[in-house]
């Protein structure tokens, strides 16, 4: 029907349609079964009727006039036939548009006619990498000094020049010292006098403590005596002791041999009791022997019976023999126990003995304690006289004393104003702007200060992480400490140092924590003030897949790179990415050693794209751009690789067929 329309328009007999419908006829011939599919009740007269011209209209297709109210019906045909020639195409188009793209993906898939795009590849390598993180930090002074005046006077000399470096200890200003000069002459004058006195009462207390030392002399000799005494008496109550253990340990000697002679008693009445039973054995025994002896006469047993029976006989009789001498040897040692005992309870008395006579000896002594304690206690009371005199002495010493420390904290305090008119340098650094000039009158009550000094070497350099690094950094700080990088504007050449303060508390407001580097500053490159670029090494990491950095691309799911495959296409492969260090990113997940992406031209990729690589020559016109992102890769692109993490969607790259 869409044929016939077009036809009769071509030829003036229907409306004229536009061009772009009549492209679209012609390209896409299989909406053509959607536009048929259209009932023709839809268009009831088109087919039929050609449109009514008006009268003043010539034209050589109309050969006679129609009448009014026909042309007003043609009209309306017109107008219902366009409104349904426009939904008709716009239904076409709309499904053109969903059935075209796919169609075209699939072509390019299968290899039907599509763009070509020339791109530049690297492979993808295997390489140790360092784990870093990186900030930007501030250079900081270790120590910051505001010098002031501690004293009050005219400023009588600056010994140093703004921007100077000082040392500690160095003199930095001098100020009028004449005022503190005549307070230290006044208070030593007065402590010279204090210390006379306390001289004065020295010499009495050391005559005094003579008397005392005497009597300590003749308490000590008492004391002595007592000690001997009570010596005497622990020596004498030893011996008291020693004997009564030699008696308990000899009356178990008497114990033992009582108990060793019951058991030997009980050994003699076992040896006859087993002599009975032995006996009565060895009759039994002989009895039998001498009945089957006789039987064997007879010829009722054999020979070997009777003489089992013999043999019976005769070892009972010898054990018998052994019960007696058994017998003999428990006697022989009831009478060697009973020697034993006697001997025992011998000794035992003889302990008696001399156990009296040792606590004779210890009553003795006791009685020798008692004198010696009477002296000891008279000497006591001369010492405690002696004492309380010296204890006079002392008081008036410590009152001299006091006087002197009085004075001599005056004196101090006059020396200690008098070495504040010197101002030292109290740390090693750089001085800063010099505020005041000789002949300025300073106060110690201001705070304006003299000078300010801060240390530049060493300096350090304060910067903040995320706190999610914060397990790393204290995992890779326990096996030592961990180096810190920093560059800056204008010096590109990393600067080295040592992270010496990871901070105690991570900060709530931006969930970061912070650390300080030290950093030799011996050449001065480094200002307290400035902001460098920090890079902290934690450890290295081995067999990292990395590509060039250009090669990583950023979409809408994400992160991803286009991987060349052996069929000349490529793949968008998504990836999971990790530090970027000179040029080369680390791929935690999505590729393979050996890979070959696409590092120039992603512009015009899309996946599924078929490209072409171009070799050194085809991209010399961009070395000059390039130079430094895809030379210094480090990424070989001719090597191959093993599999470590595959997420290549093909499985076949052009070096992972």
């Amino acid at each position: 029907m869409i044929e016939e329309i077009i036809s009769e328009s071509r030829n003036g007999t229907r409306p004229k349609v536009s061009e772009e419908n009549l492209k679209l006829n012609e390209q896409l011939p299989h909406n053509v079964e959607i536009v048929d599919e259209i009932p023709k009740k839809a268009l009831p007269e088109v087919d039929r009727e050609a449109p009514i011209l008006p009268e003043s209209e010539p034209t050589n297709n109309v050969v006679t006039k129609q009448p009014k109210t026909e042309k007003v019906l043609a009209k309306g045909r017109i107008a219902l036939f366009l409104l349904a020639l426009l939904v008709i195409g716009g239904l076409g188009f709309l499904v053109w548009q969903r059935a075209a793209t796919p169609k075209v993906e699939k072509a390019s898939r299968r290899g039907g006619k599509m763009q070509v795009t020339p791109v530049m590849v690297a492979t993808v390598t295997k390489k140790t990498v360092p784990i870093q993180l990186q900030a930007i930090g501030n250079v900081q002074s270790g120590a910051t000094v505001s010098v002031t005046a501690q004293a009050s006077g005219r400023v009588t000399g600056v010994y140093f020049k703004k921007g100077q470096e000082v040392k500690k200890g160095q003199l930095l200003f001098s100020i009028d010292d004449r005022s503190q000069t005549a307070s230290i002459q006044q208070a030593q004058g007065i402590v010279a006098k204090d210390r006379a006195q306390v001289q004065q009462a020295m010499s009495n207390l050391a005559k005094d403590q003579g008397v005392v030392e005497q009597a300590r002399a003749t308490l000590d000799k008492d004391r002595g005596i007592v000690e001997q005494a009570k010596a005497t008496l622990e020596k004498d109550q030893g011996v008291v002791e020693q004997a009564r253990m030699t008696m308990a340990k000899d009356k178990g000697v008497v114990e033992q041999a009582k108990i060793t002679l019951e058991k030997d008693q009980g050994a003699v009445k076992q040896a006859i009791a087993t002599l009975t039973k032995d006996q009565a054995q060895a009759q039994y025994a002989a009895a039998q022997s001498q009945r089957y002896a006789e039987l064997y006469k007879q010829g009722v047993i054999s020979q070997d019976q009777a003489q089992q029976y013999a043999t019976s006989s005769r070892a009972t009789a010898a054990t018998v023999e052994l019960d007696k001498q058994a017998i003999a040897n428990a006697e022989t040692a009831l009478k060697s126990d009973r020697i034993g005992i006697t001997n025992a309870e011998s000794a035992v008395k003889g302990d008696e003995v001399a156990i009296a006579n040792a606590e004779t000896a210890v009553r003795s002594d006791l009685v020798g304690i008692e004198n010696a304690q009477t002296a000891v206690k008279s000497d006591l009371v001369g010492i405690d006289n002696a004492r309380a005199v010296v204890e006079g002495d002392r008081a008036a010493i410590e009152g001299a004393q006091a006087s002197v420390s009085a004075d001599g904290g005056t004196l101090q305090n006059a020396q200690v104003q008098s070495s504040y008119t010197k101002v030292f340098s109290p740390i090693d650094g750089r001085a800063g702007n010099v505020l005041v000039t000789t002949g300025n009158v300073v106060q110690p009550s201001t705070d304006k200060p003299l000078v300010t000094i801060s240390t530049i070497d060493p300096i350090q350099v304060a910067f903040a992480v995320p706190e999610s690094n914060l397990p790393d950094i204290q995992k890779y700080a326990d096996n030592g400490k961990l180096k810190v990088d920093v560059t800056f504007a204008g010096n590109n050449k990393p600067i080295s140092g040592t992270l010496s303060f990871v901070n105690n508390t991570v900060d709530n407001s931006t969930g970061s924590i912070q650390l300080i580097g030290d950093f030799n500053n011996a050449d001065g490159k480094l200002f307290p003030g400035q902001f460098v670029n920090t890079t902290l090494t934690l450890s290295q990491q081995p067999n990292a897949i990395v590509v060039p950095s250009q090669a990583v691309q950023t979409g809408p799911k994400g992160q991803f790179v286009f991987v060349a495959q052996f069929d000349d296409t490529v793949d968008n492969v998504p990836v999971v990415v990790g530090n970027t260090i000179n040029g080369l990113t680390v791929i935690k997940k999505g590729l393979n050693a050996g890979d070959d992406v696409v590092i120039d031209g992603q512009a015009n990729l899309v996946d599924g794209g078929k490209i072409t690589v171009k070799t050194a020559g085809d991209a010399q016109d961009n070395s000059e751009s390039t130079k430094g992102d895809s030379s210094d890769t480090s990424v070989d692109k001719k090597s191959g690789g093993d599999s470590t993490s595959s997420g290549n969607k093909s499985g076949k790259s052009r070096k992972n067929p």
